[in-house]
């Protein structure tokens, strides 16, 4: 009689206990769900902005930049309570994207990059992400080539080499620092765009040469009408003195 007394009052706070785990995951879904969203909304920002970047619109991109760190200050803050949301990969990717385009911005502003404690993220979020400004620079390389100044081509280049070879000091574990990959990523990018930036500047010295021959031949040929003038105006000026001895 007592051991089925006992069994009747056994878990009895099972209820409570499901409960509070229910409204704790609960809570924390919500959490997840609102952090993917602000980091799809950061992601968007930075691509806008790079892409204003690139049209040189300078001030718009500065605008979606503000947005982004605003945005990013609030991920934090969401997420820093939540170890498992914080590190699910999506957290750090926005802020990859969002030190790429600030990044980008500074270089193209002839500006020092930002530190990574000023603008508020992860060390490891800041090197993936100055890994993949390589990448704009290259587009901004090709840009320059397309209108012929190969020699802010060249500028952007170098700006591709002087980072690579500042993430080339770091060989850590992937586990530690995913950058293997980014490494080996701008390696390709640089050699691709240097092998166009030869073939862009060789093409540019023919044009620069082409017209060069075209005025020399110009001149040649104005010097060798103005001859022909000159020799016919003198043929016509002889006839007339014979004619006049006549």
């Amino acid at each position: 009689m007592s051991r089925k007394t006992n069994s009747n009052n056994a878990m009895k706070n099972l209820d409570g206990i499901i409960e509070k785990i229910d409204h704790h995951i609960g809570g924390k879904e919500k959490i997840r769900e609102d952090a993917l969203k602000t980091s799809r909304d950061i992601i968007i920002c930075c691509r806008k902005g790079i892409q204003q970047l690139h049209r040189d619109q300078m001030d718009d991109a500065n605008n979606f930049i503000q947005q982004a760190s605003a945005k990013l200050t609030q991920l934090y803050d969401d997420t820093k309570d939540y170890a498992d949301i914080f590190h699910a990969g999506f957290v750090e990717n926005a802020a990859q994207e969002f030190v790429e385009i600030y990044c980008l911005y500074n270089i193209m502003k002839g500006e020092d990059l930002p530190d990574p404690d000023t603008i508020q993220t992860t060390y490891s979020a800041y090197l993936l992400g100055l890994c993949d400004v390589v990448g704009e620079l290259r587009r901004a390389a090709l840009d320059f080539m397309l209108e012929g100044n190969t020699e802010k081509a060249n500028d952007y280049l170098e700006y591709m080499d002087r980072i690579y070879d500042a993430i080339m000091s770091f060989d850590y574990p992937s586990a530690l620092v995913p950058i293997k990959k980014k490494q080996d990523m701008i390696r390709g990018l640089i050699e691709k765009t240097r092998g166009e930036l030869v073939v862009s500047s060789c093409e540019q010295r023919i044009q620069e040469k082409t017209h060069e021959f075209h005025g020399i031949l110009d001149q040649v040929n104005e010097e060798k009408n103005n001859r022909k003038k000159k020799i016919n105006d003198n043929k016509e000026e002889e006839d007339i003195d014979i004619d006049k001895v006549w």
